[in-house]
């Protein structure tokens, strides 16, 4: 019987797999007539163990061999095997060998890895890289601890001539110096990688991050994802790859920014074919030591000049002084600004606008209509914004508003109905999901008004019907 499913999930432990009792199933009824043609995903789930163990070992290796062929009989377009052993706990060594090997077959339907081991309570099991060659992908989370990820590590320098796709995302430290050089000290490239995901703490057997000696790694690297402090002493990453990054995502210490300016990373016209750019900064990181560091700022003119900086963010609490856009004129490139802890007035909004002639989007706690002059009645707040700021931005069009305290509704409607009033890209005013129907009747209460009547169809584009219900 043919199932329309695209994505299949099949829970297992292991000795049920190579004691031939999984085979069983799928091979009898009601599962012997039954098709997945349309699956192109298939997720393996191990669950605690508790059966004993099986008396005929020799027999083990064929029927994983067996159960695979069938699985592959079941969904024969399946091009994406994710396996989930964060349940798996309690497994002897003569487990670990078999459920290794059955991973290496799994696999071999797709020439990917995505491999999880979520469980804290026990250790992963222990992949054998040599069962694993000519892989395409490796997708790697692991939350166990740091030493778990060694065979993360070598199982991407064992398919390092393959692999055009490696992601890594755990919870403990990485010694990444391994992923380039094994431990005889020869280097590994990836001449294929296009691109590199590393979500995971930086570690180092040594107190200063480690300076790579050899060539150029990663040559052919389209996309960068470094949500970590840079763990190289030099240019790793970048490395005879300018004339092929597209993407890049930096999470930036003072230490890296200096590193990065130092060795010239970015110059103008360096990377011909970038396009995005998303920057994060961490806490020892803030606005104020970054405007007051000239390699820091340094690396923001550098990067700017070859894209757009499209999204720049930090998480955190801010200084208490607001930062001066205005007088930082490296910031110009940035198309997404994120800073949800700030709560701004209009007229600060209204300012950063100017500072920032690409910004698309804003992050923000709820404003404050802040300080009006005091020969301008509230009545001729429009008339005024309007004669005295208007265009302010043609490319702004977003502005996600981050529920930091109960608002003023009436207040938050005015600032972005103002706002809407000199920015006429401006299409989105976004507050979370608890307030949103309160938000739109304010909107329409507003625009209905006197006050904002003669403006109405310029602002009606600001209302989501779909919000009402």
């Amino acid at each position: 019987m043919p199932h329309l499913a695209k994505y299949v999930t099949v829970f297992l432990t292991e000795r049920v797999v190579y004691s031939g009792e999984a085979l069983e199933i799928v091979s009898g009824t009601p599962f012997s007539d039954c098709a997945f043609p349309l699956a192109r995903v298939l997720a393996f789930v191990f669950v605690d163990e508790l059966e004993e163990g099986v008396d005929d070992d020799a027999r083990a290796q064929p029927t994983i061999d067996e159960f695979v062929r069938r699985i592959q009989q079941m969904a024969p377009l399946a091009s994406r095997v994710k396996v989930d052993l964060g349940f798996a706990n309690g497994i002897t060594s003569d487990d670990s060998r078999h459920v290794s090997y059955l991973v290496s077959r799994l696999y071999q339907l797709s020439g990917r890895i995505e491999y999880s081991f979520s469980s804290e309570d026990g250790d992963p099991i222990q992949l054998q890289p040599g069962m694993f060659t000519g892989l395409s992908q490796i997708a790697y989370t692991s939350e166990s601890e740091a030493g778990s990820i060694n065979q993360f590590v070598q199982l991407a320098r064992s398919n390092a001539a393959s692999l055009q796709s490696l992601n890594l995302q755990c919870e403990h430290g990485i010694d990444v110096l391994g992923l380039v050089q094994d431990p005889d000290g020869n280097c590994i490239t990836y001449p294929h990688l296009l691109s590199l995901k590393l979500y995971a703490a930086f570690h180092s057997s040594n107190p200063t991050r480690p300076v790579f000696h050899g060539p150029a790694p990663f040559p052919a690297l389209k996309k960068l994802h470094a949500d970590l402090e840079s763990p190289f002493g030099d240019d790793t990453f970048f490395r005879g790859n300018a004339t092929t990054l597209e993407h890049l995502y930096l999470k930036l210490d003072i230490a890296s920014a200096t590193m990065l300016c130092t060795h010239k990373v970015f110059v103008v016209g360096s990377h011909p074919r970038l396009q995005g750019v998303k920057i994060w900064y961490t806490d020892n990181f803030g606005l104020g030591m970054f405007a007051s560091s000239a390699d820091a700022m340094q690396f923001l003119y550098s990067i700017g000049s070859g894209a757009a900086v499209r999204e720049y963010a930090r998480y955190g609490p801010l200084q208490a002084q607001v930062p001066m856009f205005s007088l930082l004129d490296g910031y110009a490139c940035i198309q997404v600004l994120s800073l949800p802890s700030l709560r701004p007035n209009l007229w600060y909004v209204i300012f950063l606008l100017k500072s920032l002639p690409l910004l698309s989007d804003l992050h923000t706690s709820f404003p404050s209509l802040g300080p009006v002059p005091a020969d301008i009645a509230s009545d001729a707040l429009p008339g005024y914004v309007i004669s005295n700021y208007e265009p302010r931005s043609k490319r702004f069009r977003c502005w996600h508003l981050n529920k930091g305290y109960i608002p003023d509704l009436r207040e938050l409607a005015t600032c972005v109905l103002l706002l809407a009033l000199v920015c006429p890209a401006f299409d989105y005013a976004v507050p979370p999901v608890s307030q949103r129907q309160s938000f739109m009747k304010e909107m329409e209460a507003s625009i209905s008004s006197d006050l904002y009547k003669p403006y109405a169809q310029r602002l009606r584009r600001l209302l989501f019907n779909g919000w009402r219900g």
